[in-house]
């Protein structure tokens, strides 16, 4: 289940590990982007723990406010994703103020949704809608959510490892991103392990 409480806990759990994770988000980042993903994922989450006390009983409420605070402190193409992504998860879950196991399935289908509509990727390009689609997969028959994050997103990078990114200013470096992970996808995984 997944009410304001939890939410609260979520968010301040998320940026415990933003902060402690930091540069190995910016150093993953560099190697294939603009080394500034610790930088938006820090941002977003402390802002989001700066409106916590505005949250409300309605979860879309609260995933609007999120969606605002990762649109008011990044501007990276990362950010802007997680935004949308919120703002449409906002959408799914209004009125609601707890969230069963099925509704939290339905969060992280948004959230692929919106991704790889907005970003134009698909599955296969090897980037967090990866991640996401194995979480969403897993949590049909499981839902020891902890589990399923920190196993989902281990074995996405997993997966992907020898296969090259196929989307975003990573393409330009071909061979070499055989052998990176994905900075999303890391990332992911990084505050998957807070859980």
């Amino acid at each position: 289940m997944l009410n304001k409480e939890i939410l609260e806990s979520i968010f301040e759990k998320l940026l415990s590990q933003a902060k402690k994770s930091y540069d190995e988000f910016n150093a993953a980042d560099g190697k294939i982007g603009d080394g500034d993903l610790g930088v938006t994922i820090l941002n977003g989450l402390e802002e989001v723990n700066n409106n916590k006390n505005n949250f409300k009983d309605d979860m879309g409420e609260n995933f609007m406010l999120c969606s605002q605070a990762f649109v008011k402190k990044s501007g990276s193409s990362f950010g802007t994703l997680i935004a949308f992504s919120f703002m449409n998860i906002s959408k799914a879950l209004k009125g609601k103020n707890n969230c069963n196991h099925d509704d939290i399935i339905v969060i992280f289908q948004t959230a692929l949704k919106t991704i790889m509509e907005r970003g134009k990727t698909k599955l296969g390009d090897k980037t967090i809608a990866d991640s996401l689609d194995l979480i969403i997969k897993k949590l049909k028959d499981n839902k020891n959510y902890s589990e399923v994050f920190k196993l989902a997103t281990k074995q996405a990078l997993e997966n992907f490892k020898g296969k090259k990114i196929l989307i975003g200013r990573a393409r330009m470096f071909e061979e070499k991103t055989m052998d990176l992970d994905d900075p999303g996808m890391f990332a992911l995984n990084k505050l998957s392990e807070v859980f």
